[in-house]
């Protein structure tokens, strides 16, 4: 396994809500069901509509480590969405409301789903953009990897040489990723 680059877990809300930034312990307490209202977390006295995906998805699967000893709530059917772009569309469009939060992954939040009707919430203070997912200050950052064990095919080396390089990490950038590298 070989770092190339690196990817963040991001929370979002609905545009209209006045909510920037969330701590982890308030993430947690929100999808324990001990946070049910944004007056609790700096917000206007509105219900907390916490959206999830389907067990066993990727992001849900790192929702649930995040939440470390917490459990998570039981979702009501409706907050569970199939997809990454149905959680993003379900947060920005919810019944007009703005009382939704939902999660992703920063690529597929950015680069893929182009959602306007949402904004990216700083966690413990910390904006998910590229200098503080590189430097680890964004706490919920994680490296992605060329996975090549087992192989003896001898074009592997060159190909994780070359996309360690500047241009290949300058491919990882533009694809929407953070490179290992400014």
């Amino acid at each position: 396994m070989t770092p190339i680059g690196y990817e963040a877990f991001i929370f979002f809300v609905n545009s209209r809500n006045e909510v920037q930034d969330l701590t982890l312990e308030q993430i947690q307490g929100i999808y324990a069901g001990e946070l049910t209202n944004w007056k609790q977390v700096g917000g206007e006295k509105e219900k907390i509509r916490p959206f999830q995906r389907r067990e066993n998805s990727g992001s849900q699967t790192m929702l649930q480590k995040i939440m470390k000893d917490k459990q998570l709530i039981k979702p009501i059917e409706e907050d569970v969405n199939v997809d990454m772009g149905g959680i993003i569309k379900a947060t920005a469009n919810y019944r007009n409301y703005k009382n939704a939060i939902g999660f992703s992954f920063l690529f597929y939040a950015t680069e893929m789903v182009h959602e306007q009707q949402i904004h990216l919430l700083q966690i413990n203070g910390v904006e998910a953009n590229r200098a503080n997912i590189r430097n680890g200050t964004y706490p919920l950052t994680a490296p992605f990897y060329a996975i090549t064990a087992g192989t003896d095919n001898p074009k592997v080396q060159p190909f994780i040489d070359w996309i360690l390089s500047p241009q290949g990490q300058y491919l990882i950038e533009k694809t929407g990723y953070t490179p290992l590298k400014p």
